[in-house]
């Protein structure tokens, strides 16, 4: 996991992944450790599933299926943490673009914090790095 990389393996991660901070990369681990449920360091379906259903937002066995799918560069079948990873960079990028399409936002709805995510989202993003990559940890 990304605590016990070296110095040189998590600023990899961070090049890989620059539009995830440090700080959300620790939050992530944290929630990948906690549906780890076998802790073989894999999320497979039935952990997704346990994650979907804790988080309010259960979600069907073939889109789960299709999510890993969409991420598991070595065919497994599962998700490492490097390609659990790749699909919260695929959230974030959604939720960049539902903020990019809104015309403008109301401050007094949304909030200071709210206002600041949509104009951090109309700022292009950093160069990305090589995403197929095979190094895993």
């Amino acid at each position: 996991m990304f605590s016990n990389l070296s110095i040189k393996e998590r600023q990899y991660i961070l090049k890989e992944f620059p539009e995830l901070s440090p700080n959300l990369i620790k939050r992530y681990e944290k929630t990948f450790i906690r549906y780890d449920t076998d802790n073989d360091g894999y999320l497979d379906v039935e952990d997704l599933k346990g994650m979907m259903m804790v988080r309010g937002v259960p979600w069907t066995h073939s889109a789960i299926v299709r999510l890993i799918k969409d991420a598991d560069e070595d065919g497994d079948g599962k998700l490492s943490f490097r390609e659990f990873l790749i699909t919260q960079r695929k959230n974030v990028e959604w939720a960049r673009r539902v903020l990019c399409a809104l015309p403008e936002i109301d401050v007094g709805r949304v909030g200071v914090k709210g206002a600041k995510k949509y104009f951090e989202a109309k700022q292009p993003l950093p160069p990305q790095a090589n995403h197929k990559n095979n190094m895993s940890y």
